[in-house]
């Protein structure tokens, strides 16, 4: 997968942003191994349309940009801040925006893509978000969820810098992790035709 893109996609709207730090953790991470091109979609930089149905070919300006950028890439490191125990609003817009081969466009980015997951809290009481909210929306998709996601609380940071080296290490083989399953779905069959249960 060593000309192949990883992309990761920030699901938060702050410019200074943990979930970044800890996304591109997984993405150094992954170009220093195996040696993949990787680029970020950060949702804060992007002022992108509110989903109302429509097709992905009917979309311009930044939403038009970022769903290219999605349907361009081909393994994905997702990662959200979570508000009231799930992934962001401004994450599940740009997801209810992503084709899935039925509607809303021919292409299926996700379908049989290989994807690693974040999430950033306050507190380590919302790490189980991560596999009951955000797992599920890929699931959704058909995508092939790296086993073991990474969270990251308050207490891993010192502003927007990760201190924890716990952390730091887990992400790192999150983003090889994601590489390596991406490669595994290329050389199987069955992984690469699977698909979402519906």
């Amino acid at each position: 997968m060593a000309d192949r893109t990883l992309l990761g996609i920030v699901g938060s709207v702050s410019a200074d942003s943990r979930t970044r730090t800890a996304v591109e953790v997984a993405l150094e991470a992954a170009a220093d191994t195996h040696g993949v091109d990787t680029d970020v979609l950060h949702l804060a930089d992007y002022d992108l349309a509110v989903a109302d149905g429509r097709g992905i070919d009917n979309h311009e300006g930044d939403t038009a940009d970022a769903l290219a950028q999605i349907v361009e890439a081909d393994a994905y490191v997702v990662g959200t801040p979570v508000y009231r125990g799930s992934y962001s609003g401004a994450l599940k817009n740009l997801l209810d925006m992503v084709p899935r081969g039925e509607w809303q466009g021919d292409v299926a980015p996700f379908e049989n893509a290989a994807v690693g997951l974040v999430a950033t809290g306050a507190s380590d009481h919302h790490f189980l978000a991560v596999d009951q909210e955000l797992r599920p929306a890929f699931a959704f998709f058909g995508a092939h969820a790296v086993g073991g996601a990474t969270y990251a609380s308050g207490d891993d940071f010192d502003g927007r810098e990760l201190v924890d080296e716990t952390v730091r290490e887990r992400l790192a083989t999150l983003g090889e992790a994601t590489v390596e399953l991406a490669a595994a779905i290329d050389e199987s069959a069955a992984l690469a035709d699977l698909g979402p249960a519906i």
